[in-house]
């Protein structure tokens, strides 16, 4: 064997100071289950119950005005169509383009669409 062999194999292991030994001791994790309040008051439950109201009063009126604007778009011929904006002051513009016309109503109805699907979302989550 050569010398870098031998003094390879005949070194003693030193265990440095700063190396922790393993401890062989299991510690056990408690976990605790909190509860849930679930107390309520009648003032609370009244109080979500109004909220709810309000949340089912915003639903329907977002779902009607969608079926309206579906009833028209179903109806549209193309001829003879304008939209006008007014606003406080009574300032309108008034559109009569078709294209233009179709454009806005496409994106009436996905932003109406959007709104109509996060009122239901409000509605079914809510909890009175």
């Amino acid at each position: 064997m050569s010398t870098l062999t031998h003094q390879a194999n005949g070194v003693k292991k030193v265990t440095p100071a700063t190396e922790q030994k393993v401890s062989t001791k299991i510690e056990t994790v408690k976990v605790e289950a909190k509860s849930i309040n679930l107390e309520t008051t009648a003032e609370k439950r009244i109080k979500n119950a109004e909220y709810f109201s309000q949340i089912c009063k915003k639903h329907n009126f977002l779902k009607e005005k969608s079926d309206e604007l579906n009833a028209y778009i179903i109806g549209r011929d193309g001829i003879k169509e304008t939209i006008k904006i007014k606003n406080a002051e009574q300032v309108s513009f008034e559109i009569s383009n078709t294209v233009i016309i179709g454009k806005i109503l496409e994106l009436c109805q996905t932003e109406l669409f959007e709104m109509v699907d996060k009122s239901e979302k409000e509605v079914l989550d809510f909890i009175v």
